[in-house]
């Protein structure tokens, strides 16, 4: 995972006599959370947020696409800083970091295909020239990474690839601080998403853990949609056991979404005029306050507890 930013600006040195304090934004989602805070971040005046606080998106590396496991994200957040505080990293990380950098400066563009492939030949050179698994600890990141951008420049005959990539990727991590920064995962209780048997109730385990290492947890039930609903008041003509069970109601949408288009037209998933229900961020806050805001207790109630993060950032 990284910072929604690039390798310049995150290793850029800021002149202040003012310290901001960072809340890392880790969502769940790709496109539907991401535009609704990135429209936060930039109404931040307009709505309120605390100037001594910084709103750091945080966004999934190549291997991290797609995933949908609270757990699997929370782990691979508290792998992500661990290494930062040790200074170490896996030869999956390397190599999620190449890529964002190959990403940040043009190397790879949209192409797909192109990504893919990239990222087959770096496991391949783990394995047949480092001898590496993905999850072994890199010894000598220089050394590595002259291995690999040797062997892909050849291959692909890259350009922008400068001499000191390896300086830069070992400043790529998340630039947070312990005790003074904050992270906050935000995540939906979809039955989908997390497992829950006797053995394994990963739903436990997130709150546990989020609490052991004082993050904040923010979980919408049933899902995002349920947070987007709640800037109208007709949230309140919705039936709660409908919500709860988010039923498909047509071939690609659930309730909750499908009711949410009825009230606001033209949403959808990954394109939606995201400040217009920014601007409704009050009316969102005073709505989550009817329905459950308990973390433990949105394990199985209708509800969010996102109200609750903007209300402290806007102190």
């Amino acid at each position: 995972m990284r910072e929604s930013r690039t390798f310049a600006e995150r290793t850029q040195v800021f002149s202040s006599d003012r310290t901001l304090k960072k809340y890392f934004l880790v969502y769940e989602g790709s496109d539907t959370e991401a535009l609704y805070f990135d429209a936060v971040v930039n109404m931040r005046n307009e709505i309120g947020i605390n100037p001594l606080i910084e709103l750091v998106p945080v966004i999934r590396s190549y291997s991290e696409e797609g995933w949908s496991n609270p757990k699997k994200i929370l782990d691979r957040v508290i792998e992500n800083l661990e290494e930062s505080r040790t200074k170490s990293m896996s030869y999956e990380t390397l190599l999620n970091r190449i890529m964002d950098y190959f990403y940040d400066v043009k190397v790879i563009t949209s192409s797909r295909i192109q990504a893919k492939s990239i990222w087959k030949t770096m496991g391949r050179i783990c394995e047949k020239d480092l001898h590496k698994t993905l999850a072994s600890e890199v010894e000598d990141i220089e050394y590595a990474c002259s291995v690999i951008l040797g062997i892909l420049e050849k291959e692909y005959e890259l350009v922008h690839v400068i001499s000191d990539i390896s300086n830069i990727i070992k400043d790529g991590g998340i630039t947070y601080a312990e005790g003074f920064d904050k992270i906050c995962l935000i995540v939906d209780r979809d039955r989908g998403s997390f497992v829950s048997t006797p053995n394994n109730n990963q739903y436990e385990y997130v709150v546990h853990k989020c609490a052991e290492k004082k993050f904040g947890l923010y979980i919408t039930n049933p899902c995002f949609e349920f947070w987007l609903l709640l800037h109208f008041d007709e949230v309140f003509e919705l039936e709660i056991d409908k919500l709860l069970e988010n039923p498909k109601v047509t071939a690609k949408r659930r309730y909750a979404e499908q009711e949410l288009r009825k009230i606001w037209l033209g949403y959808g998933k990954s394109s939606y005029k995201a400040e217009e229900i920014v601007k409704r961020i009050g009316k969102a806050i005073e709505n989550e306050e009817k329905f459950c805001e308990d973390v433990v207790l949105l394990e199985n109630k209708v509800g969010s507890n996102l109200g609750i993060l903007i209300k402290e950032m806007r102190l």
